[in-house]
């Protein structure tokens, strides 16, 4: 496990994402809460060429990177009608799922709208590649 996670190692992640993946258009946020510590909150993620892996390898680097610093992962999934989307919010729902994200807890009497989702840090011995193997 790293140190605190900063806005320095989220900025130098995003530069490595983008060098490694031609066009991909890639944006996170970083908070720190003392009763949860740092969540990670993606902001955008658009690949050129959809069904190409580009996504997946992605977010298996996202949720690496996020573990390493026991950080929390956070997004809204977008819908075809949002910007840049090119899916449906069900299909990117039931992809951010293979990779462990969970509907957010919603507060009593909270208007209900788009989803939420969070993937909370995972500490296992072995790599992401497994756990998304028997998914």
């Amino acid at each position: 496990m790293s140190a605190k996670l900063t806005t320095a190692k989220v900025e130098n992640f995003e530069a490595h994402i983008r060098k490694s993946y031609d066009g991909a258009f890639f944006e996170l946020m970083v908070t720190h809460n003392l009763l949860v510590g740092s969540i990670t909150e993606l902001i955008w993620i658009i690949v050129k060429d959809r069904k190409q892996g580009a996504g997946t390898a992605i977010m298996r680097e996202l949720c690496e990177f996020a573990d390493r610093h026991a950080a929390a992962i956070k997004l809204t999934p977008a819908s075809k009608g949002d910007n840049a989307a090119t899916t449906s919010r069900a299909r990117l729902i039931r992809f951010y799922k293979r990779f462990g994200f969970v509907a957010d807890k919603r507060k009593p009497g909270e208007i209900v709208g788009v989803p939420t989702l969070i993937r909370k840090p995972q500490f296992t011995s072995g790599p992401l590649n497994q756990t998304l193997a028997t998914a």
